[in-house]
């Protein structure tokens, strides 16, 4: 009796373990499985030994995201977006943007009022200015820096101004490798400079001095030209160049200005006038001459001959045909 309770209790205890340890395994199971699914909900899950999340990565794909939307609106005017010049300077890329711009239109004076505040708007400068007037077309030259990152809203803010035509022809020159080569250079010159002024301390001979400073010397030359050169790539990538040419072709402005001038300024235009074109024929005479010269040269060198024949022929024959003198007869027959 004693012996069938025993095994009673023992297949008890069997059957409590047993219980126990399916469902510790059940639970680890269910937990891996949450993990899992929580993994693959959060964009986690690694699938095939991928790699695990990385939030950076993730704001590179929303950041393209966006920035590829706003991109599409921007292009729809027909250039560069200005998303794109801010993408460049995310992948830390060095691009030199310029622009040729030119404009007719029907009033200069209110057209450069309207750049002025153009340019004040996108927060740029004018780096040089040419005014010309000639023959009835009046018109203006700049040359503009504006900030990259306001390049094309620029370009938009200029095509707004009222105009008969507008050209435009934009392009960007990159520069990043040049750019990443001249810091490399410039951290190989800086550690060359750093070891020779260590070697310069420890040196005690005068000639030893002598040569490390006159080496130094050429390495900072170096280093203050590759400075330089970052300096201007940094300055023409943070500040884009427009060349803009703005003109107007009325013909008014010059009868205008003729009819302000008076009797002395109309008789000043027109000795003005028959002197230039008086100047234009003798060019052209000039000119002609000169493109001549050479087949004239060589007619008369052909021709020097032949008139000079011509001429002793022509001698030879008045000389015969000249009439002989008549002979003087002697005294006494004359007398008889």
């Amino acid at each position: 009796m004693k012996k069938q309770r025993k095994s009673v209790y023992v297949w008890l205890v069997f059957l409590l373990l047993a219980g126990l340890l399916a469902g510790c395994s059940a639970g680890n199971a269910d937990d891996s499985k949450a993990q899992s699914e929580r993994g693959t909900a959060n964009g986690s899950g690694s699938v095939g030994g991928a790699a695990p999340y990385n939030g950076n990565a993730a704001d590179e794909e929303a950041t393209t995201a966006s920035g590829g939307e706003s991109g599409g609106e921007s292009e729809g005017a027909g250039g560069i977006a200005a998303e794109t010049l801010a993408g460049a300077e995310a992948f830390n890329q060095k691009i030199i943007y310029t622009a040729n711009l030119t404009m007719k239109v029907d009033d200069l004076a209110a057209a450069a009022g309207k750049l002025r505040s153009a340019i004040t708007q996108s927060g740029g400068y004018i780096l040089q200015f040419q005014d010309t007037r000639y023959n009835g077309e009046i018109g203006s030259s700049y040359t503009i820096k504006v900030p990259a990152a306001g390049f094309m809203p620029f370009i938009d803010l200029v095509e707004q101004i009222e105009h008969r035509s507008f050209e435009r022809n934009i392009g960007g020159k990159d520069v990043s490798e040049e750019y990443v080569d001249l810091e490399a250079r410039l951290k190989a010159k800086q550690l060359v400079e750093a070891r020779l002024l260590e070697m310069m301390d420890k040196a005690t001979k005068a000639d030893d001095l002598l040569k490390f400073s006159d080496q130094i010397g050429q390495v900072q030359e170096e280093i203050e030209r590759i400075q330089g050169r970052l300096r201007y790539l940094d300055n023409n990538v943070a500040f884009s160049t427009v060349e803009l040419s703005m003109y107007q072709t009325d013909q008014t402005v010059k009868q205008l200005s003729a009819a302000d001038d008076g009797l002395g300024g109309k008789m000043l235009q027109a000795l003005t006038d028959n002197t230039r074109n008086v100047w234009e024929g003798v060019k052209l005479l000039l000119i002609f001459v000169a493109g001549a010269l050479p087949v004239l040269i060589a007619l008369a060198v052909i021709a020097a001959p032949i008139i000079w024949l011509r001429r002793k022929k022509a001698k030879a024959a008045a000389a015969l045909n000249r009439p002989s003198a008549p002979q003087s007869q002697p005294d006494g027959e004359s007398q008889g």
